[in-house]
């Protein structure tokens, strides 16, 4: 594919030069992109750069754009595609799992440095931050080998628009309640990701004054020092359980509560067990099911991430049983090859992760610079640009829903000269928005400290239904 005779083809870089894609006929998430001519990491890169409006626009009309085909093999080179795609990473991480940077670069981390058979729930990364990343971008270096090990996908405006209106209207009327904890070290022997995370590999510091100025910095919620020693660190703040995408104006669901509530890991676990008939984690599902109820139902114990309504009480199981059934609703999997990157409209698209008994997978992660989730506010013409421009880019590429059915995808190679597109100005005006990092708000008023413990009532059957 890259011999001497395709130079006349790759001489152009325009969107010609590759192919485009679905993986079913019935999902549309995520559209993949493969080379036609040439598949050189070299070509890449430029094709890359010199369509990174158009790669863009693709993630805001789709959620999530998959690059397959490609001649990648080392964390170096994902690392100089992905900035061609993306010159604005960004190497700060506030998140939740415990991660490690790639040798030999600067903004390829480990995707989640706990154990591969652990699920990780649907969500938008950092959600729970006010000003989490626009875009993410996974890559693969070795694909898992057994069943699972997807990084699922799922529209989060979807599960907005399926959720329960009642319990919808209840998480957005009273908001969302967050609060975390870490130690200064991390522990190793528990089934809470979160408790893995020290503050101080988050912060990269073991300085409790350096950790309290860092988070003044960037506005985050005041840090209480907690415990015998005064050395766990822990914040606690209110949030909205749902957010306007900064430039569709779409609602979307933006939360952590899929994550964060006590019940995830078993019933995700359960979940793995109905798709892939693993008995394993059907085992393993039953055990820490039976351990979450004592730890946190009947012993009162908390999450070290913590999700509650914004009055303080509980989120109850079978109203997060019906959180999970929206999301599971409309779940995207893809198994992974290696070389593929995975690019994600973060503020529509959540990603997960499919647990699975392949110790030798490995995926990487790299983000874009955090964007103002609030900034839609910012915004006077926001619904003239989500009304006429957004439909505009979305006729220009309504030919990707009409191509005919080829094996294993659908062809959706956009034409050259397109009869509708967006201007000159209003494709300046999309890329403004799309890099626009919104003005500071003043930090939202603060929830109590309400660590009182408090429980749903629990039965495994109800678990597994």
């Amino acid at each position: 594919m890259k011999g001497t005779n395709t130079k006349d083809f790759t001489s152009s870089l325009d969107v010609n030069n590759i192919t485009t894609s679905f993986l079913d006929d019935k999902n549309k998430l995520p559209l993949v992109i493969s080379p036609r001519f040439d598949d050189s990491l070299q070509f890449l890169c430029q094709w890359l750069e010199a369509n990174r409006s158009w790669v863009e626009e693709q993630m805001l009309a789709h959620g999530a754009v998959l690059i397959r085909g490609f001649q990648i093999d080392t964390a170096p080179e994902f690392e100089q595609a992905i900035y061609s795609l993306q010159p604005n990473l960004n190497d700060c991480y506030r998140g939740t799992s415990p991660r490690s940077v790639f040798e030999g670069t600067k903004y390829m981390f480990s995707a989640a440095d706990v154990p591969v058979n652990f699920p990780i729930g649907q969500h938008l990364e950092m959600s729970f931050l006010k000003c989490p990343p626009k875009q993410l971008y996974f890559g693969c270096l070795k694909e898992s080998n057994s069943g699972g090990g997807e990084t699922s996908l799922c529209d989060f405006r979807k599960v907005y628009q399926d959720l329960d209106p009642a319990l919808r209207h209840k998480f957005e009327a009273k908001k969302v309640c967050y609060s975390r904890t870490h130690g200064k070290i991390g522990d190793k022997w528990t089934v809470d990701v979160g408790a893995m995370l020290s503050w101080a590999q988050m912060f990269g510091t073991s300085d409790r004054q350096e950790v309290e100025s860092i988070c003044k910095e960037e506005d985050a919620p005041e840090v209480q020092w907690v415990g015998p020693n005064k050395d766990t660190f822990f914040q606690e703040w209110k949030d909205d359980a749902c957010q306007h995408h900064p430039i569709t104006n779409e609602k979307v669901w933006f939360n952590h509560a899929q994550v964060f509530h006590w019940s995830t890991f078993p019933a995700e676990l359960f979940y793995a067990f109905s798709r892939i008939r693993d008995v394993r984690f059907l085992l393993r599902s039953i055990i820490i099911a039976i351990v979450a109820v004592i730890k946190f139902c009947l012993l009162g114990h908390r999450m070290a991430l913590d999700i509650r309504f914004g009055d303080g009480s509980p989120i109850s199981f079978s109203e997060m049983n019906k959180v999970r059934r929206a999301v599971h609703k409309n779940m995207v999997f893809s198994t992974w090859r290696k070389g593929d990157i995975l690019c994600i409209d973060n503020f529509s698209t959540s990603h997960g992760r499919q647990p699975t008994y392949d110790f030798g997978r490995k995926v990487l992660v790299a983000w874009s610079n955090p964007h103002d989730k609030t900034s839609t506010r910012a915004f006077p013409s926001i619904d003239k640009i989500s009304k006429d421009s957004i439909d505009k880019l979305k006729k220009s590429c309504s030919s990707l829903f009409d191509d005919k059915h080829v094996p294993g995808a659908i062809e959706a190679t956009p034409n050259p000269s397109p009869d509708s597109t967006l201007s000159g100005e209003e494709a300046q005006e999309l890329k403004d928005l799309l890099i626009y990092q919104g003005n500071e708000e003043d930090q939202a008023s603060k929830g109590p400290n309400n660590r009182h413990t408090s429980c749903p009532s629990f039965s495994l059957e109800r678990m597994f239904s």
